[in-house]
């Protein structure tokens, strides 16, 4: 068990790295979250399921690096670790309406309308959830989109959309036109 410990810990922090790189493809920035996952399950235990629903031809999109891996963070700290029993983070990405969707959703403590706008407003609580989206925005121009829809004591959903004309695949970084 200590063993498997520190090679998923070696093995997120080399994907972590990605030898300097701004952008990393969706696969690593998965592996990056499964890695990050087995590690929190080791401190936290069985308080939470990953789930994944990926369309694989999306996984040679190119995205910011650590895009998805504060969001997931923050579902585990701020929504299911809060919410005191066992919750479900699920990971989809798909491609739809020319366009790549990616979500993160979680069954944690969920926010109210009020609270979720005090968040994305006022970053310095920890949650970090507004300079990620920041960050996401700025890669995807204003063509992108990305928002965040919360039921207080149900759940909390970040969707981000990767539209066609900034897409970047790593083969040959090519744009799909």
């Amino acid at each position: 068990e200590i063993y498997d410990a520190l090679e998923t810990l070696g093995s997120f922090y080399r994907q972590f790295l990605s030898s300097g790189s701004n952008e990393v493809t969706l696969k690593t920035e998965i592996e990056i979250i499964q890695n990050y996952l087995k590690i929190q399950k080791l401190r936290y235990g069985d308080i939470f399921e990953a789930c994944y629903d990926v369309d694989e031809s999306c996984l040679q999109v190119m995205l910011p690096k650590l895009i998805l891996q504060p969001i997931v963070e923050n579902s585990i700290y701020h929504g299911i670790r809060l919410k005191g029993e066992r919750g479900i983070i699920r990971i989809s990405v798909r491609r739809e309406e020319d366009s790549v969707w990616v979500e993160v959703m979680d069954t944690g403590v969920g926010m109210s309308e009020g609270r979720l706008k005090q968040v994305m407003a006022d970053d310095s609580k920890g949650f970090g959830l507004r300079r990620t989206l920041e960050r996401f925005r700025y890669y995807v121009g204003s063509q992108g989109d990305c928002h965040v829809e919360s039921r207080e004591g149900e759940y909390t959903k970040v969707i981000l959309r990767i539209p066609e004309n900034v897409i970047r695949e790593s083969e040959n970084t090519r744009n799909i036109k």
